[in-house]
C-alpha cells in the first residue's frame, strides 16, 4: 500500500476509535447511585429540554438549587404520558424520585416526576428506573426513600 493511503487509513481508524470511546464515556452512568431512590419535592428553576439529556433543577425549601439528568428528548417524547419541552414550567410543584450523585452534590439521575395535579411523568434514563407502582403507596405513606420505606416493610 502507498504510504498516503497508509496514513489515511490509519487516520480513519484512529478517528472512528476515538469517536467511540467518547460516546462510551458519555453514556457512564457511574456517577449515579442507582441502588438508591431518594424523593425531593420543590419548584422548577429551570427545565431544559434539550439534547443530549433533558436537565431539570429544582429549588428545595431551603433554596438549594438541585439539578437532574434524564433521558433523551427523542425517548421521553414516545413514553406515556408524553413528555416535551412544555410539560414542566418554572414555578411548577413537583416531586423528584431519584437516583442521587455519589459524591454527595445536589442533584441526581432522575427518575419519576409527579406534578402538584398528580401526574407522574417518567424521563428516566440509565440505572435510576424507579418502580412507579411502589412509589405510589411509599409516597402516600409519607416515605422520602426506597431504604426507608421498605426498612419499615420488614418491621
Amino acid at each position: 500500500m502507498r504510504p498516503n493511503v497508509m496514513r489515511a487509513a490509519l487516520c480513519a481508524a484512529l478517528t472512528v476509535g476515538l469517536a467511540t470511546m467518547a460516546v462510551r464515556a458519555h453514556h457512564s452512568f457511574t456517577m449515579f447511585d442507582g441502588a438508591r431512590e431518594e424523593v425531593l419535592a420543590g419548584e422548577v428553576a429551570r427545565w431544559a429540554f434539550n439534547a443530549p439529556h433533558v436537565l431539570m433543577y429544582i429549588r428545595d425549601a431551603k433554596g438549594t438549587i438541585w439539578g437532574f439528568e434524564g433521558a433523551a428528548p427523542a425517548t421521553v417524547v414516545s413514553r406515556t404520558p408524553r413528555v416535551d419541552g412544555l410539560t414542566f414550567k418554572t414555578g411548577d410543584q413537583v416531586t423528584v424520585i431519584y437516583c442521587p450523585l455519589r459524591d454527595g452534590r445536589s442533584g441526581g439521575a432522575i427518575g419519576l416526576v409527579v406534578t402538584r395535579d398528580g401526574a407522574w411523568y417518567n424521563p428516566a434514563d440509565g440505572p435510576c428506573r424507579p418502580d412507579e407502582a411502589n412509589w405510589r403507596n411509599w409516597l402516600a405513606g409519607g416515605y422520602i426513600s426506597r431504604a426507608q420505606a421498605e426498612a419499615a416493610a420488614k418491621r
